[in-house]
């Protein structure tokens, strides 16, 4: 069995001599050159793996290896295959597939980039702009024990409010950034104050210039006036979220 880690386009030799000696999850890693591209693959030796955090990084770590080389279609985690003969036809009944995925990446790298504000900020500036919201705050305020009911069906509103405000500013956000980036894939906001959650693909070289971007458009809002954004951005990696290398996947269509 082999495990796979993904196909590369760019400089196989250099490659090759990167990982020598350099471990895969089970054995040391292996480059095989297929048409124009470059198979990353281990021996591997059942046809199961589990999705241990150790495993996963060290597929992940692979995977971020062969990006000095040249553009990477990254396969998903736990792809297995018997052999290299059972591979290679189908990368190359793919090929035209593969060459569009490769040019559509080329070039590019996917950031996470995360963007929150001081909670009490944001708060505040929901009841000031919400004028009907802040008088209720101060009569249920005068009320005392009584208006515990109330108080919580406030907290209700308020919350409800500052959600369609967080979207407001993601919505803003996003129009800002859509102009430097090839694609974006939004997430689930971890927190209420976290304006935007979301993977982007971009070129290489415009990383300085859209944390930039970032931080100019971020400042523009107007979601917690005075607040310092928090913004984090992880990367740069391969284009997990906007390639999907299942090779698994297509043999098993071809078969039924």
């Amino acid at each position: 069995m082999i495990y796979l880690y993904g196909l590369i386009d760019g400089d196989i030799a250099g490659l090759r001599l990167a990982l020598h000696d350099m471990q895969g999850l089970e054995s040391e890693l292996e480059i095989t050159q297929i048409g124009e591209w470059g198979l990353v693959h281990s021996a591997h030796a059942s046809a199961e793996i589990e999705p241990r955090r150790r495993l996963m990084l060290i597929h992940t770590r692979v995977q971020e290896a062969m990006m000095p080389f040249g553009t990477v279609l990254p396969a998903r985690f736990g792809l297995i295959a018997r052999d290299l003969d059972e591979v290679r036809p189908l990368i190359t009944a793919r090929a035209p597939v593969i060459a569009s995925e490769f040019a559509r990446v080329a070039g590019c790298v996917e950031l996470g980039l995360r963007v929150s504000f001081d909670r009490a900020t944001a708060l505040a500036a929901t009841m000031v702009e919400d004028t009907e919201l802040s008088r209720e705050r101060e009569r249920l305020s005068r009320m005392g024990r009584e208006a515990h009911f109330a108080m919580a069906e406030f907290g209700g509103k308020l919350a409800d409010r500052l959600d369609r405000r967080r979207g407001h500013a993601q919505a803003a956000l996003i129009k800002a950034i859509l102009p430097l980036i090839r694609s974006h894939v939004l997430r689930r906001p971890d927190e209420d104050t976290e304006v935007l959650r979301a993977e982007v693909l971009l070129p290489e070289a415009d990383q300085a210039s859209f944390l930039q971007a970032v931080e100019v458009a971020t400042r523009a809002l107007t979601f917690a006036p005075g607040a310092e954004p928090m913004i984090t951005l992880v990367g740069p990696v391969p284009p997990y979220n906007f390639v999907r290398l299942s090779l698994a996947l297509e043999s098993e269509e071809q078969a039924a």
